[in-house]
């Protein structure tokens, strides 16, 4: 007579048990394997540089775009530097706004009865300044995105453009040339 160990019982719930584990642990293991990296996402914004460009004839004695400082522009200028940076949402989106604060300047009386003042007095004397605020909506750009450009127009406006395009190439989407003073005669 054959002497065979003994088995241990197993029950019908254990078994099951056993089957929901390694069924489990198979259907992870084919889940982890057919996984690849994921793919880097795209960043959501970019710091865009600073431009500005003045249409008026008052200086602009500085602005700041969303809190960061821009430049200053002489009356009918800009565009000549571009500062550093404010972020850009990657992809426009209606209802894109930046908060502009600036402050205006002009001179109120000639330079010539006023140049033999150092320039402290000359500021305290004869200028005037005014400051502004706004909420200004983002013209609709390409994913391309570029410089923010702020553009200071007649009767305190603003607009905003989003561009690698300086102002007046043909691909620019202001369709603007550079601002010219009126009252100069071209040379």
């Amino acid at each position: 007579m054959a002497i065979y160990p003994m088995r241990r019982a197993v029950s019908l719930g254990q078994m099951f048990g056993r089957c929901l584990q390694l069924s489990m642990a198979l259907a992870l293991l084919a889940f982890a394997s057919a996984c690849k990296p994921a793919e880097p996402a795209e960043p959501a914004a970019y710091a865009a540089g600073i431009t500005g460009y003045n249409f008026t004839s008052e200086g602009v004695q500085e602005f700041y775009v969303n809190g960061q400082w821009g430049s200053n522009l002489p009356p009918f200028g800009g565009g000549g530097g571009t500062t550093c940076c404010v972020n850009v949402p990657k992809h426009w989106r209606p209802g894109l706004v930046a908060k502009i604060d600036w402050t205006m300047g002009r001179w109120t009386t000639p330079y010539e009865s006023r140049k033999h003042l150092p320039i402290s007095e000359q500021i305290a004397c004869c200028s005037a300044e005014r400051t502004l605020s706004k909420t200004v909506p983002i013209e609709r750009y390409d994913p391309e995105g570029g410089r923010l450009q702020v553009f200071f127009l007649p009767n305190d406006e603003i607009k905003i453009w989003v561009s690698n395009y300086m102002l007046g190439h043909e691909r620019h989407p202001s369709g603007m040339a550079y601002p010219k003073n009126p009252n100069q005669q071209e040379q």
